[in-house]
């Protein structure tokens, strides 16, 4: 039986900047697929907005993609180009909920931003990829804000946005990378290295080096005396980690040490550093966890950082996004949002710290610089890295201090701060996938 063809509508005035000809047939591939279509003159306005093409329901069966989309196109060679399709990779996702979890409206939001720079998307996890068929059994949205997310099979995309976290960090997603890397998928926002790695990859610049607490590993019972005796309160944190889990504070007090850990409340008494090593080995999940001095902003106990989010653009740029003041809930020694933090404007608390007008318009210039430079050496060792959320303190001089990266930075203080900048959050992205994809 004669296989049915498949027409590709097109404006007249795009099969012409195409160099195209109605009526012939050509390749035109969808993330790692290949399709035979006919060229055919577009009969309605779908086509006729700039370099997009409107994916008839048949075509759109053919390509493994939902109906009633838009795609760019471009021409390669001797083939046309339909997309972006990217895939952005989970860790896990509930059936009995329909949810991503925590990511779940993040994931949703990324699913419009694609659409709306006339690609497509879906989220999957690590199971639903089937190497032979060379398929996805991932979820999609509709342009329906309150539809639940529905399943079908889709090609390999041209990128993968990784937002895959374990339980204990994030990691675990290296398989996945490796065999979509295989069929040429590019994958963004991989691991970055341990915060040991990225401190020594930092220190070794003459700029940088200046606002990085002194850190070290901990490799013995000595290491601790040693930082412990020179700045009285250290941090000890796990080399790989998110969310604040595993931190502990130690203050050195004359012949005791107090150790508070960061999903807690009371401090600990401790007599010796041989009882904190004890502890350590029971929080942490780590053979060397690293030790770093503590920077105190504020007299009180409410610990603030500053959390700056850089993210490339569409032309690969690095930019600043925006930048939140996070303030720790009382007590606690970490400022994360889901242990009781909230975010709020920079300029607010520094103001409210005492800063004036003009030093306050310095470390907010200092922030961002910082930020897009360390951004800048921590991309020139890592692969296709499109955002970092980078954390900063500052002392009550108004010293900036460097702490940590994050490779998959969250967004909500930025949402609480402005929704305006929570949408720049989420496009940027999608935009850099458009890139990544030669779109």
């Amino acid at each position: 039986m004669k296989k049915k063809s498949i027409d590709l509508p097109i404006s007249r005035e795009l099969i012409e900047s195409l160099s195209l000809t109605e009526g012939s047939s050509c390749n035109v591939e969808v993330g790692k697929r290949i399709v035979r279509v006919n060229i055919a003159a577009a009969e309605n306005s779908h086509n006729a907005d700039g370099k997009t093409v409107y994916i008839t329901d048949d075509l759109a069966a053919v390509l493994g993609l939902p109906p009633g989309i838009s795609l760019n196109i471009i021409r390669a060679d001797k083939r046309l180009r339909l997309g972006p399709l990217v895939g952005v990779l989970a860790g896990r996702y509930s059936k009995e909920r329909s949810s991503f979890g925590a990511q779940n409206t993040f994931f949703r939001s990324l699913m419009t931003s694609i659409r709306n720079l006339h690609g497509s998307g879906f989220v999957f996890c690590p199971q639903d990829i089937d190497g032979e068929r060379k398929t996805i059994n991932a979820y999609y949205i509709s342009e329906k804000t309150d539809e639940r997310w529905k399943r079908m099979y889709f090609p390999l995309p041209d990128v993968c946005y990784n937002r895959y976290f374990s339980d204990t960090a994030a990691v675990g997603s290296y398989h996945t990378v490796a065999l979509l890397a295989r069929y040429g998928v590019r994958t963004f926002n991989n691991s970055i290295g341990s915060k040991w790695a990225v401190h020594r990859l930092l220190a070794q610049h003459s700029d940088v080096a200046p606002h990085l607490p002194e850190t070290r590993l901990l490799e013995s019972t000595q290491s601790l005396v040693s930082m412990l005796k020179k700045h009285k309160e250290v941090y000890l944190k796990p080399p790989s980690g998110c969310k604040g889990r595993g931190i502990i504070r130690v203050t050195r007090r004359k012949g005791a040490y107090l150790v508070k850990t960061a999903d807690g409340d009371n401090c600990f008494i401790y007599r010796s550093p041989q009882e904190i090593l004890a502890r350590i080995r029971i929080s942490m999940d780590c053979s060397m966890p690293i030790i770093q001095q503590s920077i105190r902003f504020t007299a009180n106990d409410r610990h603030i950082d500053f959390r700056v989010l850089v993210q490339k653009n569409r032309q690969n740029e690095w930019k600043v996004t925006g930048t939140a003041a996070r303030v720790g809930a009382s007590g606690k020694i970490t400022t994360n949002l889901h242990t009781g933090g909230k975010a709020e404007e920079p300029e607010t608390i520094l103001q409210d710290r005492g800063f004036e007008s003009l030093q306050i318009s310095a470390i907010s210039k200092e922030l961002e610089e910082l930020a897009l430079r360390i951004a800048a050496i921590i991309d020139s060792k890592a692969r296709s890295l499109g955002e970092l959320g980078l954390d900063f303190l500052i002392d009550t001089a108004g010293q900036v201090w460097f702490l940590e990266a994050n490779p998959k930075p969250g967004r909500r203080s930025f949402s609480e701060i402005s929704q305006d900048m929570r949408k720049v959050a989420v496009s940027r992205p999608m935009e850099y996938a458009c890139y990544l994809a030669g779109f």
